[in-house]
């Protein structure tokens, strides 16, 4: 019984703590991971032009991603977010993601002598995956 206690205890200790390095957020939300992984934003700007213009994503959910843009946007822009996700031991051709969102908040930053827009961008549901293989031609 004293030993089923001591148990219990313990293992109380370890739950609802995070276990994964490099992950934060809410555990109530989808857990956002921070990283740097090189992608591809297109979109209209804030003056109606479209754009195409490589970034980074500093952190990513299922839920949302957060990046930086020279290009303005305003609060409930459309973009497409094209990620490139290179070959590796567990994946075997390197693949393209194609995710869509929403911007949902945008905040002025200066970097050295550049002003950037970071943005979070609040991202729909659904998503294409395209495998990548090398032509010979």
């Amino acid at each position: 019984m004293i030993k089923e206690k001591v148990i219990k205890e313990k293992d109380s200790q370890f739950k609802n703590k995070p276990s994964i390095q490099g992950v934060t957020g809410d555990r109530k939300r989808e857990r956002l991971l921070k990283l740097s992984l090189p992608a591809l934003v297109k979109g209209q700007n804030a003056l109606g032009r479209s754009f195409e213009e490589k970034t980074e994503i500093k952190a990513i959910s299922a839920e949302q991603a957060h990046l930086f843009l020279r290009n303005p946007v305003q609060v409930g822009s459309q973009l497409l977010l094209i990620i490139n996700v290179p070959a590796t031991v567990m994946l075997l051709h390197p693949i393209r993601m194609e995710l869509s969102g929403q911007v949902s908040k945008v905040e002025m930053k200066k970097i050295g002598r550049r002003n950037f827009q970071q943005l979070v961008l609040k991202l729909q549901p659904h998503y294409k995956i395209r495998t990548q293989v090398a032509s010979n031609n």
